[in-house]
């Protein structure tokens, strides 16, 4: 979303610091509107849209977290940015969960906030497209429907399913003719507000001109379109707006549509897809010549649906960012939490009884595992927006690096580590021996209490691309729980069996996704688990091997002083 595009509402109540703001951003390119009072702030925002709310935190008439959350109740999708002097956790929490992206602490310079405004305004347009990518999803199932060969019943059903998914949606009706065909009927009606329609629906006289005249307006170029005749239709006045359903010539009955925001105009994007909507349950009454070419679209429907499903999942992922500052603020509080633990014991411990040296010792290592959940959280977070640097990876190179860094240090447990041929892939070479490093750190870690522990590393084909792998004998899991593998701070072993904080993995899948592969997981309880992973090959395709190579013998790492 571009600056010049975006509507800032601004609600202080020191009107200098109002009117600076306003004439300031307004210079930046955003269009402003600001107000010493929340009460008329909401008032406007019943009138007219904005993309972001900026608020000072405390008003005399209603402070900026209620003015928040009634802004947020007119309009679920605004962005909001918080201003305050109170630099408090507290107050960031109290603000995020009254739906606010973030705050800034007053003073504040200009560039200060600019950047701010940029991201808000970004993750509002990311969610706008992802509600966007569903209501075309739901339309894309009414076309596969339609593809099916349902009877006119069924496409009354599925046509009310779809148009229940559009936001803001209060009432759905179809209407179809009768069969003298001079009025219209109720076929189906779905949704909250939906209620029995009282005015008749006749096509007689002025309902059949406004047909007509809908069809021409829909029929003719985009740009000459005037929409005002969808709204200006003879029908119930608990229709909002209505579209007729047409299909080569041919009426088929109407889509009426009312909006949960009733005193805010249905937009221009919303519009178009009910406009889509129709025309989709019209296609479902067309003769078997337009299926083929309504498959067609179908498979071009499919295919743009799964890349931006990907692309806003990676997009929305990212979104998770905002630990990264709020992580940052911990850290200083629990560093003097553990200092002054430390201060204590030194000082005053002697004189301290036992019950009460336990007290700190318990403070102290709850405040040190703090202190390492914060630090995983910001790695994650690193490792999410670090930018990628594609080049070629030998990855049997790097493994070998990885494992013999790994191993010097466990020279007394006995150990076999087996390291297969891998092919090349294409990617980020720090970030994929991070892969590797949090792999085998995870393998030797849990199978410590083996005699020996073994950990085998190597690829297969599997449908035409290079899977690797990395097994191991140890204490395994239930997979029924396979999918808490991959979640942030998710651990299937408890703390007092294996240290860590559940962020490895994590860190794995966010690494492997970025680079456009896969990871999933095979495991039995106590016989050991495999960790399976996809990536690019050197060309950024699927890795390939070369003709006529043969897997090479597997390395063991395995030492005489280890018993082996």
């Amino acid at each position: 979303m571009s600056a010049a595009a975006s509507r800032l509402l601004i609600v202080d109540d020191e009107a200098a610091l109002m009117r600076a703001l306003c004439d300031t951003l307004g210079c930046e390119g955003y269009l402003t509107q600001g107000f010493t009072s929340g009460r008329e702030a909401v008032a406007a925002l019943r009138e007219q849209s904005f993309d972001l709310l900026l608020t000072d935190l405390t008003m005399p008439e209603i402070d900026g977290i209620a003015l928040l959350r009634a802004c947020r109740q007119i309009d679920p999708d605004l962005a909001c940015i918080v201003m305050t002097g109170q630099g408090t956790i507290a107050t960031a929490v109290d603000a995020l969960k009254g739906g606010a992206f973030d705050y800034v602490l007053k003073p504040f310079k200009i560039n200060e906030i600019l950047p701010v405004l940029a991201r808000a305004l970004a993750t509002r347009s990311l969610q706008l497209e992802n509600i966007q990518l569903r209501e075309s999803v739901s339309i894309y199932e009414l076309s596969r429907a339609i593809t099916q060969g349902l009877d006119p019943a069924e496409v009354v059903e599925r046509t009310l399913a779809a148009a229940g998914q559009q936001s803001d949606v209060s009432a759905v009706y179809l209407l179809v003719p009768t069969d003298d065909g001079r009025a219209l009927c109720l076929a189906g009606k779905t949704g909250p507000g939906a209620q029995p329609l009282e005015s008749a629906l006749l096509l007689e006289g002025a309902g059949a001109r406004w047909v007509d005249q809908a069809r021409r307006e829909l029929e003719g170029p985009e740009a000459a379109r005037d929409p005002r005749v969808l709204f200006a239709h003879p029908f119930d006045p608990g229709i909002g707006v209505a579209l007729p359903i047409v299909a080569s010539g041919k009426f088929f009955g109407v889509l009426g549509f009312s909006s949960s925001r009733s005193q805010r105009p249905i937009s221009p994007g919303q519009l178009r897809a009910l406009e889509i909507l129709a025309r989709s349950a019209a296609t479902a009454f067309e003769t078997a010549g337009l299926v083929s070419q309504l498959r067609r679209m179908n498979d071009e429907l499919e295919q743009r649906v799964r890349e931006r499903t990907r692309e806003l999942e990676i997009a929305n992922k990212d979104l998770e960012s905002f630990s990264y500052s709020v992580s940052h603020d911990l850290r200083e509080p629990l560093r003097a939490v553990e200092g002054f633990c430390e201060m204590f014991r030194t000082e005053f411990g002697a004189s301290v009884p036992e019950s009460g040296r336990a007290v700190l010792e318990r403070i102290s290592s709850g405040a040190s595992r703090m202190t390492q959940l914060v630090n995983d959280l910001l790695h994650f977070s690193r490792f999410s927006r670090e930018p990628l640097e594609r080049v070629r990876v030998p990855s049997r190179e790097l493994v070998l690096q990885v494992v013999a860094r790994l191993t010097e240090p466990l020279a007394e447990r006995q150990l076999i580590v087996e390291v297969g041929e891998l092919p090349e892939c294409y990617g980020d070479r720090a970030l994929l021996e991070q892969v590797w490093v949090n792999l085998l750190s995870n393998a030797l870690k849990f199978s410590a209490g083996r005699n020996p522990a073994e950990v085998h590393i190597g690829a297969l084909r599997q449908g035409g691309e290079s899977v690797y792998y990395v097994r191991d004998n140890g204490v395994g899991f239930d997979m029924r729980y396979a999918d808490k593998l991959f979640g942030v701070f998710q651990r299937l072993h408890s703390a007092q069996e294996f240290e860590g904080t559940g962020v490895g993995l994590s860190i794995v899948q966010r690494i492997v996704t970025r680079h456009g592969g896969r990871i999933w997981a095979d495991s039995r309880k106590d016989e050991g688990t495999t960790l399976y992973f996809t990536l690019p090959g050197p060309s950024g395709r699927r890795a390939e091997p070369s003709a006529g190579q043969q897997p090479a013998g597997p390395l063991r790492a395995a030492l005489t002083n280890r018993g082996v």
